[in-house]
């Protein structure tokens, strides 16, 4: 997730004549995306913001009649979404999850069958495939990425262990010049080690997030410049994980999951110890509530994105404000008839608009892509 400095939202708000309070109760709105043409399955897994008329979402889709999937690109160009042919071997199955951007550039990240498939977008707007490190363990694969500058770029995922059997985290930097495998925290073996979500503060403040366990439990690590560490975090409840970080300041951090198979999970970083802050669950018809994506704006404006499944067979968006005192559930769109699903939140400048991420089923394409946002 890409991080806006050295502007103030009450400036910003102020000149677009949009506040987080408006935004909060407004919501979030379905707009029109793309889907490629003679697909039956579309999702977008990640999405980042380059600037009001400049937007990037990537994920994977599947041509009918066939079974493997295929990285792909939308771009926003103020007025409409539009589908990106990008580079990807053509035999494999791959799919992009995450994508972030500095001043001149973009970086998506995900898989290409047995190891992680890593794209780059130079300032001429031309894609291209970036080799992985070369001793990446077997089924790497990254889920989510951050870019400190354009020589600073931090990937996260998963691998499979050293025996072949079960999965590891996986932490891969980009230095300029070449990807490379960082080791992580040392953490205990379980055979189900993953990290979904990464976000920098600064070269030596770096944090992410995932899960460990069969029936896991969430992990945090730090990077302070020289090396990985664990974090201790507060939920310890099983069938629980944290799926996004995004990071405000190096005393201002949230990252959102899950915990207990149902409720949501929010927690802070102040600088000194990370914390669980009430979080709003969905609680009608069994409802099984998951944050996927975090998008921190300020202090007192932060946004969460991710679906509620409801009686165990439908999956509705749900969307989350921090005020700087609470979590409330704000409104969100449910276009397709079937299930509704919101994967990721662009980090933003103050004043929004917002872009959320994800899929829906049950219309004319059976699984296409859906954005939602804010404004406009």
């Amino acid at each position: 997730m890409k991080k806006f400095v050295g502007i103030t939202s009450f400036a910003v708000a102020g000149l677009l004549g949009i506040s987080a309070t408006a935004q909060a109760v407004t919501g979030f709105q379905a707009q029109a995306s793309s889907n490629v043409t003679g697909s039956d399955y579309n999702e977008l897994d990640g999405v980042a913001d380059l600037g009001a008329t400049n937007d990037l979402a990537v994920g994977f889709y599947r041509l009918s009649g066939q079974t493997l999937f295929h990285a792909f690109a939308e771009q926003w160009n103020g007025r409409t979404w539009a589908v990106v042919k990008i580079p990807a071997p053509s035999g494999d199955d791959t799919r992009l999850h995450a994508v972030t951007a500095t001043t001149t550039s973009a970086w998506a990240v995900g898989s290409d069958a047995n190891h992680s498939l890593i794209e780059h977008r130079n300032s001429a707007l031309a894609w291209s495939v970036v080799p992985s490190p070369a001793n990446e363990p077997a089924g790497g694969e990254l889920d989510a990425v951050t870019a400190v500058s354009a020589s600073d770029v931090w990937a996260v995922g998963h691998s499979l262990s050293a025996a072949g059997v079960g999965f590891v985290p996986l932490i891969e930097h980009w230095n300029g010049t070449a990807w490379s495998v960082v080791p992580g925290a040392p953490i205990a073996a379980t055979g189900s080690g993953f990290l979904t979500g990464v976000a920098a503060a600064s070269p030596s403040d770096v944090w992410a997030v995932g899960r460990v366990g069969r029936h896991p439990t969430p992990v945090i690590e730090h990077w302070d410049g020289t090396a990985w560490s664990q974090v201790p975090q507060p939920v310890s409840g099983y069938d629980s994980s944290l799926n996004s970080v995004a990071v405000i300041s190096s005393t201002d951090a949230w990252a959102v999951g899950e915990q207990n198979l149902n409720q949501t999970v929010t927690e802070h970083w102040n600088g000194t110890a990370w914390t669980l802050v009430p979080s709003p669950s969905v609680t009608a018809n069994n409802a099984q509530d998951v944050l996927s994506s975090v998008s921190a704006i300020g202090g007192t404006d932060v946004w969460a994105v991710g679906s509620t499944l409801q009686n165990f067979s439908v999956n509705q968006t749900l969307a989350e404000h921090w005020n700087g005192t609470t979590w409330q559930i704000v409104p969100s769109a449910n276009p397709g008839p079937g299930s509704n699903v919101l994967n990721s939140l662009a980090q933003t400048a103050p004043g929004g608009p917002l872009r959320a991420v994800g899929f829906s089923t049950g219309g004319t394409t059976p699984t296409a892509t859906l954005v939602e946002t804010t404004v406009g």
